[in-house]
């Protein structure tokens, strides 16, 4: 049999569960409807019963393994995932979804988890390092478990049955249909629960919508092709790529960029059709221990500059055990970029959600072997995060920035990424120092010098110093709402005045471009415009 390596995204809720003895029954009897928060321990009742009647469905017909096979693979949310809620209705040769369920355990506990746990998902395992793919189950095999993740040890239910419970850092080599909750879509209304109609759902960011096109991350070499860069890059490096101060120094191509000045037309008027994007991103392997940590507490705020896999390993025991847990049940970490500008009250923000091994290459070791669960052996892996190796990832659906008028905007932007984590919103306001270009430096929308005009001149100078007589200093209040759960991945300025292209050189006819980077210490981003 195939062995196989099974890889998910976020970390799974501390919780407590009905004992093996409820599941005999047709429900948990201590479950009740509530429309206050439910406490973790009776979450983790609702997922374990949905999972235990879920699981007798799986066994019992191969139609119920069919129809999660096929939602799976529309990747509604740009994920293997199914959302309850959207398909409850969906019938299943003449019987809707929600009624089969129902069949295996009864109306009344159904009714209870609905309204009790509104984003209940079902995520289809896909493992991309020993070619298993939701596209490739087996609807065949009733031998597909379905799992629930809990603190340190993850349960399989088979046919109604909690049959093994394996630890922390053990992978199955196996598919699996994972209880979860969804994490990319707004929670319905109770009255949208309710009803039996055409079913809505309202995304947390676009990015997560699968019927848009289709914009997967592309993994491509570390030099950038014309595509991720941008014409206007390209164009400005053409007349701003030397590193000696002069007029041609690469600090001014942004002046191209949105001015359309050159070294020999220095007055040019602002382009309003032209934005900024983050190209790719590059996740330092280090930072898998901040982005995997919430495990043991409700609420984390470890500091990703000190949690480095050393100081991890003593802290926290086995990284594998972290692994799994922050892989298991979602299958993308939700990357979070926060956009600062001096003209915003507010933080632009915008998710990236990519998947661990699109991040990261990695290794296995440690195989175990189960050869009494099922009819067939089925493995396990441990694989060691402190060998994980990073990948350059360039982004089909770019990060938007939006354009950059220095007339009215400050010289400076910041860019804070955290990796979302779920917990408690909090207002947060952060103080920025700006800078701004003195109105000296315009006419009106155009601009009327290369770099920034010393005072007092008529030349220029070429000068690109943001500490300069052309510039004053503002300071902006910044108030962001954040999940306080979050985890950050550090902070950078980007200036104006920095290139967007650092070289160029061409191969048997073919250019490629070196591109000005960013490095947060956990994150390296480029930016390309167009």
């Amino acid at each position: 049999m195939k062995k196989f390596l099974l890889l998910f995204g976020i970390a799974s809720i501390l919780l407590n569960s009905c004992s093996k003895d409820d599941f005999a029954k047709t429900n948990c009897d201590n479950i009740a409807i509530t429309t206050d928060p439910i406490s973790s321990a009776e979450k983790e009742k609702y997922m374990e019963t949905f999972a235990s009647t879920l699981s007798k469905a799986v066994y019992d017909r191969k139609d119920v393994r069919e129809f999660l096979k096929k939602e799976s693979i529309k990747q509604f949310d740009k994920n293997y995932d199914v959302l309850y809620y959207l398909v409850k209705d969906e019938p299943i040769n003449g019987t809707s979804f929600r009624d089969i369920l129902i069949s295996y355990s009864s109306a009344d506990t159904i009714e209870k988890i609905e309204a009790n746990i509104p984003l209940l998902n079902i995520f289809v395992s896909k493992i991309e390092f020993f070619d298993i793919h939701p596209e490739n189950l087996n609807t065949d095999d009733n031998e597909i478990p379905v799992a629930v993740s809990k603190d340190s040890t993850t349960s399989f239910y088979l046919n109604g049955k909690d049959e093994l419970s394996i630890k922390k850092g053990e992978v199955p080599d196996f598919h699996v249909f994972v209880v979860n909750e969804n994490s990319r879509v707004v929670a319905p209304s109770s009255q949208a629960l309710r009803s039996t109609g055409v079913k809505s759902i309202k995304f947390k960011s676009p990015n997560y919508d699968g019927s848009l096109t289709n914009n997967q991350p592309i993994l491509k070499s570390t030099i950038a092709l014309a595509d991720y860069i941008g014409q206007k890059a390209i164009d400005a490096f053409s007349y701003f790529n030397k590193d000696d101060g002069s007029i041609n120094q690469k600090a001014f191509q942004r002046d191209f960029v949105y001015y359309g000045i050159t070294p020999q037309n220095q007055t040019g008027s602002l382009n309003r059709s032209v934005s900024e994007y983050i190209s790719f991103i590059e996740v330092n392997p280090n930072a898998y221990f901040t982005i995997a940590d919430q495990r043991n507490t409700t609420f984390n705020n470890d500091d990703p500059y000190n949690n480095n896999s050393e100081t991890t390993q003593t802290k926290r025991g086995l990284s594998e055990a972290e692994l799994l847990d922050r892989l298991w049940t979602k299958g993308a970490y939700n990357f979070r970029f926060e956009i600062i500008t001096s003209t915003q009250e507010q933080a632009q923000v915008v998710y990236v959600p990519l998947k661990p091994d699109q991040l990261w290459n990695f290794n296995i070791e440690d195989t175990y072997v189960h050869s009494t669960w099922f009819r067939h052996s089925k493995h396990t892996y441990r694989i060691d995060p402190n060998k994980f190796k990073s990948k350059r990832i360039f982004l089909d659906k770019m990060v938007s920035l939006g354009k950059w008028d220095i007339s009215a905007e400050a010289l400076y932007r910041y860019i804070q990424i955290y990796e979302e984590d779920a917990s408690a919103n909090e207002d947060v306001t952060e103080t920025y120092d700006m800078t701004k270009a003195l109105k000296l430096n315009f006419n009106g929308n155009s601009k009327t010098s290369v770099g920034l005009k010393d005072i007092g001149t008529a030349e220029s100078g070429y000068s690109s110093a943001v500490e300069s007589s052309t510039t004053e200093k503002v300071t902006k209040s910044i108030t962001t709402k954040r999940l306080m759960g979050s985890d950050p991945l550090g902070k950078v300025q980007v200036y104006f005045y920095e290139p967007l292209i650092d070289n160029i050189f061409s191969d048997n006819g073919s250019k490629s471009y070196v591109m000005h980077t960013y490095n947060t210490g956990s994150i390296e981003f480029g930016i390309a415009v167009k």
